[in-house]
């Protein structure tokens, strides 16, 4: 796709409508920050943000007159939001922050682009363009992406002073854009201020860890970010890692996670209690697992375990598994496959159990007789069987069997 058909992506109908809209009411207007960065490195353009010389109350003006609904979203910082054929965008007045305190700033409005761009973060992310596709890189955004490189604009330990969570936002750009090479002045400068994380909201970063997490290759920023991971959580191990060499790739952002809460030096309780986990967190962290024969037990536990959590179970026999050193890597593969295939299987929801006869003191082989018939009667109804249908199956079955045994 050549650059040209690559930008009718950024400037479609509807945003050149709107950059028009307010430049026409006699205020300069440009695109700026994600959009422009994955146009040129010819990623998914999702989120389109534009930075205007107008106020916020004059843009307001400019697309009420038009009829057009405006969002108050970020109005002390300059922000406004619209919603324009079904879809939003931030507009926010060019500004510098006087002063900041954290995630929050003294704002100042300018006219100037190039001002604005300095309070920005990377310099992949302060590239502006106009309706035209001209491009304005104040900063050699540009030559940083052609070269895959994550770069501060300016000093960076002045930048990730100025908000924390950049320190999760470096590690997922370099994650994504950078191929997992982080600067080594950088992580200095990170693992300096690591603790100044813990003045952050637990949300804001549960959010950035899970957003990294769900990248591809995720395991391979870990390295880096333990330190990071070590003043929240105090892993004494992260088995993401492990997690590839099994072939283990099938894990929600949020199960890699608790396969690191998992491995922490504090107990659960003490993690709930430090965290305000959502309650699928909870919930797999609660989860107790036990039992040493792997191919038996694990049947047990799938069948009692929510459907969304069984690909966490299986994986985590895995792992126990191999750090335990009982098996070998290829036999863990092949325990992997049965499990996946028995939760593949409508076998998984055969909730009826043989501990559910242990009232009827049946014989070993007549133990396995009623429990064939029963899942062969079970599978006959298509499977709709409730767990008391199939103990009346079953009784009923043992006591034509015994009567058969008594006549012969």
């Amino acid at each position: 796709m050549g650059y040209q058909e690559k930008i009718s992506n950024l400037l479609t109908r509807d945003v050149i409508f709107i950059l028009n809209l307010i430049e026409n009411s006699g205020y300069e207007t440009r695109i700026v920050g994600g959009s422009v960065r994955n146009l040129l490195m010819n990623e998914p353009i999702s989120d389109i943000d534009i930075a205007s010389v107008a106020h916020p109350n004059e843009i307001k003006k400019i697309f009420h007159e038009n009829g057009i609904r405006v969002i108050d979203s970020g109005i002390n910082y300059g922000t406004v939001t619209i919603i324009y054929n079904g879809k939003s965008y931030e507009i926010t007045t060019l500004r510098e922050d006087v002063e900041n305190f954290g995630r929050r700033a003294i704002v100042k409005f300018t006219d100037s682009f190039e001002i604005d761009s300095k309070r920005r973060d990377f310099t992949m992310n302060a590239i502006y363009m106009d309706k035209n596709g001209k491009l304005y890189d104040y900063h050699n955004g540009i030559e940083d992406i052609y070269n895959r490189r994550v770069r501060f604009i300016g000093d960076a330990s002045v930048r990730i002073s100025e908000d924390y969570l950049r320190i999760f936002s470096y590690f997922r750009f370099v994650a994504y854009y950078a191929n997992f090479k982080c600067n080594e002045e950088y992580l200095n400068i990170i693992y300096s201020v690591r603790k100044k994380i813990l003045r952050l909201s637990f949300e804001r970063i549960l959010s950035e860890l899970l957003k990294i997490l769900s990248l591809k290759n995720a395991y391979k920023i870990i390295p880096a970010m333990y330190p990071i991971l070590d003043e929240l959580f105090e892993p004494e191990m992260i088995p993401l890692g492990i997690m590839n060499e099994l072939g283990i790739d099938n894990l929600t952002a949020v199960e890699k996670l608790c396969f690191i809460l998992r491995f922490s030096k504090k107990s659960r309780e003490q993690l709930s209690r430090h965290y305000n986990f959502p309650k699928r967190i909870k919930r797999l962290l609660s989860i107790q697992i036990e039992g040493g024969n792997y191919n038996q037990d694990i049947r047990k536990y799938l069948k009692a375990a929510k459907k969304e959590d069984r690909m966490f179970l299986i994986n985590f026999f895995a792992i126990n598994l191999y750090l335990s050193a009982k098996t070998t890597k290829e036999n863990i593969k092949i325990f992997l496959k049965k499990c996946f295939d028995f939760c593949n299987s409508r076998y998984v929801d055969f909730n009826f159990r043989a501990s559910d006869l242990k009232n009827y003191n049946l014989s070993e082989n007549e133990l396995k007789k009623v429990m064939m018939y029963t899942k062969k009667m079970w599978m006959l109804s298509e499977y709709n069987l409730s767990a008391d249908d199939c103990e009346k199956i079953a009784r009923n079955f043992l006591i034509s069997l015994r009567k058969e045994c008594f006549f012969q």
